[in-house]
């Protein structure tokens, strides 16, 4: 189901949650609604509309529940339309009016708007029908509620969107591919001479086969106190998509900094299974400035102290020259 919508404007952030088996929720002072999937042969508690192995030329008859929960009537707008990972790792769909172009098109609803009552609930139905040259693999799309509204303090319009994600994969070869690139690097020292730097660490993780794919990640530093992080489960990441990721490690550094990403990813659904590791190497400038400034500041106060006890040896030193300026035989 989806998550909370954030309200922005002009258009609303759409995320979809993929474990949560109960209603997805909006609410905004007396306005208020949930979706979730209806039970029916297709199911009953299901956290989205999943749909494993389907042959092409298949259809699919499915229906998704609307209820008012707040105190104001409620005129909503219901479309489907093509999922995707976004860059920052939350799946959202593409706004109305956005033309899809994968299983976004393979969904026809029932109705294109619904009004209910304080209370009042509808089920919309809907079908799925799978092209018949469709690619084998993994596809996903989103049944949307939407609530658009003018902001009274402004012109722009606010609008709030709610859904339940269409997980369907199609039968045939599975290719699961991942690719990371777009590696880089800096680091960051610390005020505090005696602390570790922080290295920030950026990439980019692009699913480049035909299923779903998550993972776990670790970032590596070398050198005589190198460090290697937990494992971090990602995101997951749908076919096509990209995303974003930045990471912040502990590094001491006297100089220079080398490590690597090191990326375990598993395929996600029926038949999931890991994948070969990738791996992407980086390097960097890493000068602890606050440590090299204590450093500076050591050299310099024992420099000026030996300097001053020369000074100070000298002054104390017997005369032992002689009257007419020539030094006394030994």
């Amino acid at each position: 189901m989806f998550r909370r919508p954030l309200t922005f404007a002009l258009l609303g952030s759409l995320l979809l949650a993929i474990v949560a088996p109960a209603p997805a929720t909006a609410a905004d002072g007396g306005v208020a609604w949930s979706v979730q999937t209806a039970d029916n042969a297709q199911g009953a508690g299901r956290a989205n509309f999943t749909y494993d192995v389907v042959e092409p030329g298949s259809v699919i008859s499915d229906a998704m529940t609307v209820v008012n929960t707040g105190t104001e009537p409620l005129p909503l707008a219901v479309y489907a339309a093509d999922a995707f990972t976004a860059s920052t790792g939350e799946i959202d769909v593409l706004v109305d009016g956005q033309p899809s172009q994968g299983a976004g098109t393979w969904v026809s609803v029932a109705t294109t708007s619904l009004s209910l009552a304080p209370g009042e609930s509808a089920e919309v139905p809907f079908t799925v029908t799978v092209p018949a040259d469709a690619r084998p693999g993994d596809h996903a799309a989103g049944i949307v509620t939407s609530l658009t509204s003018t902001d009274a303090s402004s012109t722009l319009s606010v609008d709030r969107r709610l859904g339940t994600r269409i997980n369907l994969r199609v039968a045939g070869e599975l290719v699961p591919a991942v690719a990371l690139s777009a590696v880089s690097t800096r680091y960051e020292a610390s005020w505090n001479p005696f602390d570790s730097g922080r290295l920030v660490v950026e990439y980019a993780l692009a699913n480049t086969g035909n299923t779903r794919l998550t993972g776990a990640e670790t970032v590596a530093t070398a050198g005589p106190v190198g460090t290697r992080t937990p494992p971090v489960q990602l995101t997951e990441v749908l076919p096509g998509s990209t995303v974003e990721i930045a990471r912040e490690v502990p590094a001491f550094s006297l100089g220079w900094v080398s490590g690597s990403v090191d990326i375990a990813p598993e395929s996600v659904g029926l038949g999931a299974a890991p994948l070969a590791p990738v791996t992407a190497e980086f390097s960097v400038a890493a000068v602890p400035w606050s440590l090299y400034a204590l450093l500076a500041v050591i050299l310099a106060t024992v420099l000026v102290a030996v300097l001053l006890v020369r000074r100070r040896l000298r002054a104390t030193a017997p005369d032992t020259t002689v009257p007419g300026g020539e030094a006394a035989a030994s």
